[in-house]
């Protein structure tokens, strides 16, 4: 009589609560990812050491009862005992429990499966992912915790690793049914643990690779699952036969498989023997590749994980060495050519490229250079910027600029928009003694740059800054490299550029975050709320449309003293008769303005608002009559592009010479 080996399923029990133990150990001390995955692979791994025994102390009990039945049976007194087949109750015990007992284990494992998968995929993981997004360089284990962590997964590994192996090889060799999923579950679980225990090396250099083996661990839970809910549904409408033993749902084949990959060798073997029609797997290189294999393949990651230690930098690159087991930790610079490090993750090579050109901008990155060739944004309403309602509700697109007022004293808006571009570069000879005594340089670099670019518009009102020209840009550009100087930085600025200021191309109230109907109403249809429909930009546009209203009154004006001058010269009769000729001009002048005025009476009264804009374009028209324009115009059937230039840099009798190449010569 062969009993199952129940010591074994006890030493399984009790190795598998260590595990647990040190699970618990691990997610107290670290709180990390992979340490609550790996409690529940653990907690799991125990449901099936303890069935796994409960199901071999009934079966050995069943065993013991045929044997007693044997014996009656054999002596005279028991011939006829059992003729009538009285039910034997161990094997009943055996068989409601492979009936009931297995299914509701079955079901247990896929709700610790299920429940740990919630909260990982959706709790601690998210959770991870944007503490790194918020600050790559966090500290999610400390260094006591992972010299802790590395003790205790070392050492549960190897107990885990030991017993595992000895139990798996032993249920393979005697053929121990019931003993074989307990034992490869504490073979899988040690393989976790040497995760764990890999996971807590790299972490010395990148401690982010908790969250990756978290997702990785995740997912590995979710197909044990799906696993066991596929198995569940198989066995429901599974055909019963009376001489074939029943599936143990409680046995997962993708732990098997993980725990023992050996095992596809057989499969393949004797897929190999059927396919081919001889023992393909008795021959040499088949049994060769299914003993070597594992350390053939340990002998490429050795050789992989060796090549770490070397490292190439390139003429342009400059390398920074650390080395995580250094008592001081103290980084090298690594000049261009071939270097010798501790291997990966022991050891790390930052790589970083001095005397190249960097560039970032301060506020909003503008959206031109997405533009299709040709079209330039030219309006102040225009909204050019990249993700524009992100930095909008951020406040990142707004500045403050200094307080100031037009000529009838009315304050005028001192929030605008920028986009300032910074190129910058590191010196060769700064990059120890500056930028690398810093732990993250690019993010000082760009504070420093904000708070500099903030003073300056606060120093000037808007009018001021819309005029900025190179002079103004080197001055930010000063205080800038002033600024990085006193901070050690060790950075040199190449460029600022303070072209991309304008007013906001948003009302006041959806400045402050807010947008309701109100925004899309025409200025003047609200009274209660018209400054809030109005735009800024369109606020400042009407400014200096009224200065441009102003100048042409202004001339009027002009010419109208000198025309009086000149009467007073020229004699008063000669002033009569022009001061009558004016009177005449201006009564004629008055009449046509009337008949003028009573032609577009109806179109005022059709669209009022309408008929204002015709006219301030038909003022403005003559207003800028001599300013340079250019028309672009290419191609059939292609859109006739104006743009208006009103800034003259020089003067017009400067540039307009008569050129000297007449065809004279």
């Amino acid at each position: 009589m062969n009993l199952h080996n129940t010591k074994g399923a006890i030493y399984n029990l009790l190795i598998t609560l260590v595990a647990v133990l040190g699970a618990i150990a691990l997610a107290v001390v670290t709180s990390t990812v992979t340490a609550k995955a790996l409690l529940y692979f653990t907690a799991v791994a125990t449901v099936v050491a303890v069935v796994s025994w409960i199901h071999m102390l009934l079966a050995n009990n069943e065993l013991k009862e045929q044997f007693e039945l044997q014996e009656i049976q054999n002596t005279r007194e028991g011939e006829g005992l059992f003729a009538d087949g009285e039910v034997l109750p161990r094997k009943r015990s055996r068989e409601q429990f492979e009936k009931w007992g297995v299914p509701i284990t079955a079901v247990l494992m896929l709700g610790v499966q299920i429940w740990g998968l919630v909260l990982l995929a959706f709790n601690a993981v998210p959770e991870q992912f944007a503490r790194i997004a918020e600050d790559k360089n966090a500290i999610i284990i400390t260094s006591d915790q992972q010299i802790l962590a590395l003790i205790i997964t070392a050492l549960v590994g190897l107990i885990l690793f030991i017993r595992g192996q000895f139990a798996a090889n032993y249920s393979r060799i005697e053929k121990a049914r019931l003993l074989q999923p307990a034992s490869d579950t504490v073979l899988f679980s040690s393989y976790l643990f040497f995760a764990m225990a890999a996971m807590v090396a790299i972490s010395f250099s990148d401690q982010r690779v908790d969250a990756y083996v978290g997702v990785a661990l995740t997912v590995l839970l979710g197909f044990m699952a799906l696993e066991n809910l596929l198995g569940m549904i198989f066995e429901i409408y599974r055909p019963r036969m009376p001489e074939r033993r029943t599936r143990l749902l409680y046995q997962s084949r993708l732990v098997g498989l993980i725990a023992k990959p050996e095992n596809v060798f057989t499969t393949a073997g004797e897929v190999l023997n059927y396919q081919f029609g001889f023992k393909v797997s008795e021959t040499w290189g088949y049994r060769f590749l299914r003993e070597r294999l594992g350390a053939l393949i340990g002998v490429q990651v050795l050789l992989l994980w060796i090549s770490t230690s070397v490292v190439v930098v390139h003429p342009s690159e400059v390398g920074l060495k650390t080395n995580v087991l250094a008592a001081d930790k103290e980084a090298a610079i690594l000049e261009p050519g071939f270097h010798l490090k501790l291997p990966w993750p022991f050891a790390s090579v930052d790589r970083y490229y001095p005397e190249q050109i960097h560039s970032f901008v301060v506020g909003a990155e503008s959206a031109m250079d997405d533009a299709p060739t040709g079209v330039i944004a030219k309006l102040w309403e225009d909204r050019p910027w990249k993700d524009y309602d992100a930095n909008r509700l951020s406040g990142r697109l707004y500045f403050m600029a200094g307080h100031s007022s037009d000529a009838n004293g009315t304050a005028l808006p001192n929030i605008v928009e920028a986009s300032v571009p910074v190129q910058y570069r590191v010196p060769r000879d700064k990059l120890k003694n500056g930028w690398l005594n810093f732990q993250n340089p690019e993010s000082l670099l760009h504070h420093v740059a904000y708070r500099e670019v903030s003073a300056y518009f606060l120093e000037n009102n808007l009018e001021t800054l819309l005029r900025a020209d190179n002079a103004d840009s080197l001055k930010v550009k000063d205080r800038i490299q002033n600024a990085l100087e006193e901070a050690g930085l060790g950075v040199e600025v190449l460029f600022v550029g303070l072209k991309g200021v304008r007013p906001p191309a948003e009302t006041p109230v959806s400045i402050k975050g807010e947008r309701d109907a109100e925004e899309n109403e025409a200025p003047g249809q609200n009274a209660e709320n018209s400054l809030s429909t109005i735009s800024v930009g369109q606020a400042i546009e009407t400014v200096h449309a009224n200065r441009v209203a102003g100048k042409v009154s202004e001339k009027v004006a002009r010419n109208s003293e000198e025309v009086a001058q000149y009467a007073t010269r020229t004699g008063v009769a000669h002033h009569n008769r022009r001061k009558q000729d004016a009177n005449a001009t201006a009564v004629s002048q008055a009449q046509g303005k009337v008949s003028e005025l009573e032609r577009e009476a109806p179109l005022y009264k059709v669209s009022p608002e309408l008929y204002q804009g015709w006219r301030y374009l038909h003022a403005f028209s003559e207003v800028v009559a001599n300013a340079r324009k250019f028309v672009i115009a290419v191609g059939p059937d292609v859109e006739v592009q104006i743009d208006l230039d009103l800034q003259e840099s020089l003067r017009r009798e400067l540039y307009q010479v008569p050129g000297t190449n007449n065809g004279n010569e």
